[in-house]
């Protein structure tokens, strides 16, 4: 017997075919393999499916989290699984909505077996809004920081000055580096006469979005 019907919103090909297959072997009844929005909201009218797993990033146009609202809207218990590589929403590069009540957040490179992957999938289906805490906030460096100060973390991952940040702002550059100052202390960073502070600021902003190298 199925345990549940489920979508897959997967913009990477491979990721979407061998993730789904084993999924399958795990005993989900897995009714579409999508790549784009579109496909997403066709699949939920042709399926109806308990749960949908999501990336985050589904390239140019909306978001998973976008999906995930728009899937919400239609059905207020279907169950929800992200996966990404980022550790953090807000560095997929555009304003992040927030997540849907009982969504659970699966990190690609920390997800581990197949077996763990479809334990989530069944809570997800078991228990869909269920109130969950917010993994980045206990499990990244950036968990703490404002908003603002991963807007302009971005900036210096982008080759940004300080003096362009500030213009871009419309702040002064005193205000921008005591940003910088604190966006350092929440990467553990330590503040020296070391030129390649920027270097490592960008490789932990690199890092977080799961593409250090």
């Amino acid at each position: 017997m199925s345990k549940g019907r489920i979508i897959l919103v997967e913009d990477d090909s491979f990721t979407r075919a061998v993730l789904g297959d084993a999924l399958v072997l795990q005993g989900f009844d897995v009714k579409a393999r999508v790549a784009t929005a579109v496909e997403a909201m066709k699949a939920q009218q042709l399926h109806n499916p308990d749960v949908a797993i999501l990336d985050f990033d589904l390239g140019l146009g909306p978001t998973g989290i976008d999906v995930a609202v728009a899937l919400r809207k239609n059905n207020p218990t279907i169950g929800l699984v992200f996966l990404t590589t980022y550790k953090d929403p807000r560095l997929i590069g555009q304003a992040v909505p927030t997540l849907p009540e009982g969504a659970i957040y699966l990190n690609k490179l920390d997800m581990g077996s197949t077996a763990s992957i479809a334990e989530q999938v069944s809570l997800a289906l078991i228990k869909p809004t269920q109130k969950r805490s917010v993994p980045w906030i206990r499990s990244s460096p950036l968990g703490g920081m404002s908003l603002n100060q991963v807007e302009i973390l971005k900036d210096i991952s982008e080759g940004m000055s300080t003096k362009e940040i500030a213009r871009k702002r419309d702040v002064s550059e005193q205000a921008i580096e005591q940003s910088i100052s604190r966006i350092m202390r929440h990467l553990g960073i330590e503040k020296t006469a070391d030129t390649h502070q920027r270097v490592k600021i960008v490789r932990a902003y690199f890092d977080n979005k799961g593409q250090g190298t």
